[in-house]
């Protein structure tokens, strides 16, 4: 338990780190573009911001521990509450909405970001470009962590027969890779930006609540346990966030810059509302 105990710290600190919601000092402000385009900048800020992501917890302050203790703790009462839980659903199913639900997650949520992409290069619609490459950078960089994370621990999926606390550890074996579930990573990877992006009364409700709903079915159709489908949305949103404010524009009220001074030096501090 207490190895359990301490994969799941260390899992709460990726992915709070990947909100980069710290207020950190620094000795110039950060600022994001007014509009991103499918160049090569694009691709080389997709290495620079993972870059940012991990070591954001460097600049951590209290608020981002608490989220980490919080995310953490929540994984923790899943973890030992998923065998009653699965039970539970599996007792309850609903294997239409799940049909349903199975649409809006997986590979086939992606191409449509190429299309939103181009419809708004074919019109000048900046946001529209904007939000598709946003996501775009989401997915890869959600995904490169999801994967690294179920290769790393190889946790047995419910369907397995097997209890939730049975984990392979590290290897390249291409089984057992309940943890996180990456269908629920992905559709939150795609939700958050979009509904960064588009913040108002109906696309936010409309994005999560389709994520959320994928996270269920996979639960629904026994293909994960609860805690994979809370770490796997805790990843998509946090990355999602992280990334829509490393390229958040000039100019943006949720943007703040203020001088710090100290004894020796002085410095910039750069904070961030969500």
């Amino acid at each position: 338990m207490y190895r359990i105990i301490t994969l799941l710290v260390l899992l709460a600190m990726l992915s709070i780190s990947m909100s980069k919601n710290a207020v950190y000092a620094q000795t110039e402000p950060e600022t994001g573009n007014n509009e991103i385009s499918l160049n090569s900048d694009y691709f080389k800020g997709i290495f620079t911001d993972t870059k940012d992501i991990v070591t954001s917890p460097l600049k951590w302050d209290k608020k981002n521990w608490l989220k980490a203790s919080l995310v953490a703790g929540v994984t923790l009462g899943l973890f030992v509450f998923d065998e009653d839980i699965n039970d539970w659903i599996q007792d309850n199913r609903h294997d239409d909405l799940s049909e349903f639900a199975n649409r809006f997650g997986g590979k086939n949520i992606v191409p449509p970001l190429f299309l939103l992409y181009a419809a708004g290069y074919v019109s000048k619609n900046i946001k529209a470009q904007r939000t598709a490459l946003l996501t775009i950078e989401n997915v890869v960089i959600t995904g490169i962590f999801t994967q690294l994370m179920k290769f790393s621990f190889h946790r047995h999926r419910p369907n397995s027969g097997d209890p939730p606390d049975v984990w392979d550890g590290p290897g390249f074996e291409n089984d057992n890779l309940s943890f996180p579930s990456g269908h629920t990573s992905l559709a939150f990877s795609i939700a958050t930006p979009i509904a960064t992006e588009y913040n108002n009364v109906i696309v936010p409700p409309l994005a999560y609540g389709l994520a959320s709903l994928v996270g269920w079915s996979r639960m629904n159709d026994n293909k994960h346990w609860a805690s994979d489908v809370f770490m796997g949305a805790a990843l998509g949103y946090f990355t999602g966030k992280a990334v829509c404010q490393l390229n958040s524009p000039d100019g943006d009220p949720r943007l703040s810059i203020q001088p710090v001074l100290f004894q020796d030096r002085s410095a910039v501090m750069l904070s961030y509302r969500f």
